[in-house]
């Protein structure tokens, strides 16, 4: 129960940078998705029904506060956590250059996936079209903070088992 609401909170945090704070920084257009920082970390490290569910409603909730369209993120995230969760049964995913390489990876599916349900389901031109750009720094920046969410994860999961195993 704690280590759900570890998640929770962090899920929760995640998603209220992304959507408010980061956008005030000097970035420009380019702000690093946290939440799929996240999602990868639990398709790696915690692949459960809950944690499906977590990519999804993280997904959803992000498209609430800051997409045009309900359900791109969500589909996004979740073929995001299935896609990162099958090939690291047969690739080896440790250590923090791997992570950031597996993070940039999911930036891009992310794109593609939200790239192609646009062109399907939507007549008009896609409004990140000339954005597409950017795509390049935002997985890159989302690929060199992983490490450090990562890192930041997995010691607040230990400290919270510590904490449960202690009588």
């Amino acid at each position: 129960m704690k280590l759900f609401l570890l998640f929770l909170s962090v899920g929760f945090l995640l998603v209220l940078l992304q959507t408010t704070l980061l956008h005030l920084l000097p970035l420009g257009p380019v702000v690093p998705d946290l939440t799929l920082i996240l999602c990868v970390y639990w398709a790696l490290n915690r692949p459960t029904v809950a944690t499906v569910l977590g990519s999804f409603l993280m997904g959803y909730t992000v498209d609430v506060f800051s997409s045009p369209i309900l359900g791109i993120n969500a589909f996004a995230m979740s073929l995001v956590f299935l896609i990162t969760y099958l090939s690291s049964r047969h690739i080896w995913v440790r250590g923090p250059l791997l992570t950031a390489v597996i993070v940039f990876c999911a930036a891009w599916v992310k794109v593609f996936a939200m790239v192609l349900i646009w062109a399907l389901f939507f007549v008009t031109k896609a409004p990140w079209t000339g954005a597409l750009q950017y795509v390049f720094i935002e997985a890159l920046s989302a690929a060199l903070l992983a490490p450090v969410l990562f890192y930041l994860l997995s010691w607040g999961e230990n400290r919270v088992q510590k904490v449960r195993s202690v009588p």
